[in-house]
């Protein structure tokens, strides 16, 4: 939590930039999120929300307020549910972290369970899942020149880049037998590339819980949480969508992934969502059982990095709870063991089955 000094060191900030941030508006933290703090402010009258890393060493690539910023910045008049970009801060003298203020935007936030609101509405999974795929696609289909984000990434080596960088990750947060595993996945996927790839601005971490919906005609008033977003492959954040996904009968390793409503009447299986999505862009279907275990080993240290955090913070993210992150480091082995033994049998056409 922000102290009362650090939030007054906010206010001297913004101040110089020509902003008034209200103190006498306590600010309110928000949940959700499962690396960067989110807290709700009044600047210049108006609700905002500040983002920010936790304190300490951060893993690389992520938590990066600075692109966030960016992306806000460039996206108003291209994709209106991304929130409008106001302050940025790298002056880590100020509170020990860089920062960046954004427009707060209203709308329910839906995670693992529907609210009450939502329980009895009929087909409200077939209402979200729809809403789902439809608001990836249109993120996928702008215009990367006219948004002047080009630069972001670059799609030439992203999958490479994929794979080299997130073992390199795992190498910080996994022990020699984990990371003798992860290597056997990155070994499979070097050798499994596909020959065809695509370019998109995407999100990279796509999800109902990074939405900002209206209660009553559930419109997407905003998607939030953009510190990963970069230029990349747009199949890839599909699977990625897809492991937070949830099916009645995924295996454990899967189950403990899924962030969505499952149970919501009429809520989509995954071929459907695969189905809609190439229906929608245009895209071709192609390797897709490659991007799906890409998400898996993806998640190894995903979910690797969140346990260090916790383990050196005792902190544990808003979007996770405290028997989440204890039982964290379990999860991480149960996931490499299906991964590996998954890829040394049939069960590798996953998706494509």
């Amino acid at each position: 939590m922000m102290n009362q000094e650090q939030w007054q060191a906010v206010a001297n900030y913004v101040g110089g930039l020509g902003h008034t941030l209200d103190l006498s508006f306590k600010p309110k933290k928000l949940s959700g999120g499962a690396a960067n703090f989110n807290y709700v402010v009044k600047l210049n009258g108006k609700k905002a929300v500040l983002r920010r890393p936790p304190d300490g060493p951060l893993p690389p690539g992520a938590n990066d307020v600075a692109r966030e910023y960016r992306v806000l910045s460039s996206l108003k008049e291209h994709y209106p549910p991304a929130p409008i970009g106001l302050v940025f801060c790298d002056d880590e003298s100020v509170i020990g972290v860089p920062f960046c203020i954004s427009e707060f935007r209203e709308g329910i936030c839906i995670g693992r369970d529907l609210p009450e609101s939502l329980v009895n509405r009929p087909q409200i999974g077939d209402t979200l899942s729809q809403l789902l795929v439809e608001s990836l696609v249109k993120l996928h289909k702008v215009d990367l020149q006219a948004t002047g984000l080009s630069s972001l990434g670059s799609v030439d080596g992203f999958l490479e880049r994929q794979i080299s960088g997130w073992y390199k990750r795992g190498s910080r947060v996994l022990n020699e037998q984990q990371l003798e595993k992860l290597g056997t996945i990155r070994d499979w996927l070097q050798d499994n590339l596909p020959e065809k790839r695509l370019g998109a601005l995407v999100h990279n971490d796509f999800k109902l819980d990074n939405m900002l919906l209206d209660e009553e005609s559930l419109t997407v008033n905003g998607v939030v949480d953009w510190d990963m977003c970069t230029v990349g492959d747009p199949i890839y954040e599909l699977t990625i969508l897809l492991a937070y996904w949830g099916e009645p009968n995924d295996k454990p390793a899967y189950e403990f992934q899924c962030r969505m409503p499952k149970e919501a009447e009429g809520w989509w299986p995954r071929s459907k969502v695969i189905e809609e999505y190439f229906r929608l862009s245009g895209f071709d279907k192609q390797a897709l059982d490659f991007y799906w275990w890409l998400t898996q080993y993806r998640n190894i240290v995903v979910y690797a990095q969140l346990n260090a955090l916790f383990t050196r913070t005792g902190e544990f993210p808003a979007a996770l709870t405290q028997e989440e992150c204890e039982l964290m480091p379990g999860r991480v082995d149960q996931l490499l063991e299906t991964v590996t033994a998954a890829l040394g049998s049939p069960d590798f056409r996953y998706l494509s089955r």
